[in-house]
């Protein structure tokens, strides 16, 4: 096994416990388990650190429960060296994700996030396929750009206006994009709100006055709804979505 082969598996496993792995290479943050930024990392060399694959390893061997967040070996690693105790270098190297709960609130530290930063990482926000996050990111300078992930309970995304043409329906969302819903994925939750995928930004949440006038031409059976030309299924709670 590789080193970053090392790596990757052991991220992977880490990934399971809301624990993810950022290495700075250049002026972004990366994670190995995105494809695009893995690639970036094989043209370093940080793998190839003795210090920093132990680091990875003590993380996901540890006895003691890791606190979810995110973490960043490679100054963890040169603190050990220095002689500092591992428990404060967790804390000090340790990034904590904003929680999004159930009812789509946003908490960083146990408390609400108020409305300006909110404003400023919806800006911001994106989503990661590959390990089915959403985060944002943004340039502090030329050699930093910030980033992390949200620890989400729900998604983020609300989609608050929808277009009809062509046989697709095109939403905007409040991150300020645009995106293509994926029409055989519209779903309710057990209070009823409206969900449905999009093509690059995830799954998104109807907002209310969207979600009503979509309902309006639901099926008697409660099991279908009419979008962009064509009757769309709806699926409920105990759907098998993977089926």
């Amino acid at each position: 096994m590789s080193p970053w082969e090392e790596l990757v598996a052991a991220a992977r496993v880490l990934v399971e416990d809301g624990i993810h792995l950022f290495f700075k290479q250049g002026s972004h943050f990366q994670n190995p388990l995105v494809r695009r930024e893995l690639v970036v990392l094989e043209s370093g060399t940080v793998a190839d650190d003795e210090r920093v694959r132990k680091v990875v390893h003590d993380l996901h061997s540890s006895r003691e429960p890791v606190a979810r967040g995110i973490y960043s070996p490679v100054p963890i690693a040169r603190g050990l060296e220095a002689g500092e105790a591992l428990d404060d270098l967790l804390v000090r190297f340790r990034y904590e994700m904003i929680v999004v709960d159930e009812n789509q609130e946003w908490l960083w530290q146990g408390r609400p996030v108020a409305a300006k930063p909110r404003k400023f990482f919806l800006e911001h926000l994106s989503y990661e396929p590959d390990i089915d996050v959403y985060y944002f990111e943004y340039r502090v300078n030329d050699d930093w750009w910030d980033k992390s992930y949200f620890d989400a309970l729900m998604t983020p995304m609300v989609a608050r206006a929808l277009v009809e043409h062509g046989g697709e329906a095109v939403v905007a969302l409040n991150n300020g994009e645009e995106d293509r819903l994926d029409l055989e994925s519209l779903r309710l939750d057990e209070r009823e709100r409206l969900f449905a995928r999009t093509l690059r930004n995830g799954e998104a949440l109807f907002s209310d006055s969207l979600r009503f006038s979509i309902l309006k031409s639901v099926s008697e059976d409660c099991r279908s709804v009419q979008i962009a030309g064509l009757r769309r299924p709806l699926h409920w709670p105990d759907d098998d979505l993977e089926g």
